[in-house]
């Protein structure tokens, strides 16, 4: 871009290259951060976000299928993506289930904790010890 032009005091010339050197350098750090998620994939073969099943089923089997193939080996092929979609589909499932499920029960045991730190709740319990003992 630079200051081809550009009319302004010194001062200002100093801001416009201290911000294009700030722009670089979050671009830069932009980059370096969509070239780690990209080679920390999980290897999930369906991961695209907003795409249905069978567009998603659809895209893995165009990359699995290359060329001219036999009828057995697209069946093959074919049938082989559809159970490891719907097995990534149950995984998913189960770990959101067991997500929720943790979820509850620390809530219950924070809610617990909580209630067993009210001040009238150590009150009572004493009276019940004091008359039962």
């Amino acid at each position: 871009m630079g200051l081809q032009g550009y009319v302004g005091t010194g001062h200002d010339a100093q801001r416009v290259a201290r911000q294009q050197k700030e722009r670089e350098e979050e671009k830069r750090r932009f980059e370096e951060a969509k070239r780690r998620a990209e080679s920390a994939g999980d290897g999930k073969a369906f991961k695209q976000f907003g795409a249905g099943s069978s567009e998603t089923l659809e895209q893995a089997f165009r990359n699995e299928t290359v060329g001219l193939v036999t009828r057995a080996e697209f069946a093959e092929k074919r049938q082989t993506l559809q159970e490891r979609y719907e097995e990534e589909e149950r995984e998913r499932k189960r770990q959101a289930s067991e997500q929720l499920a943790n979820e509850r029960k620390k809530k219950r045991s924070q809610l617990k904790a909580k209630a067993s730190k009210l001040s009238f709740m150590a009150d009572e319990e004493e009276e019940e010890e004091g008359a039962g003992g």
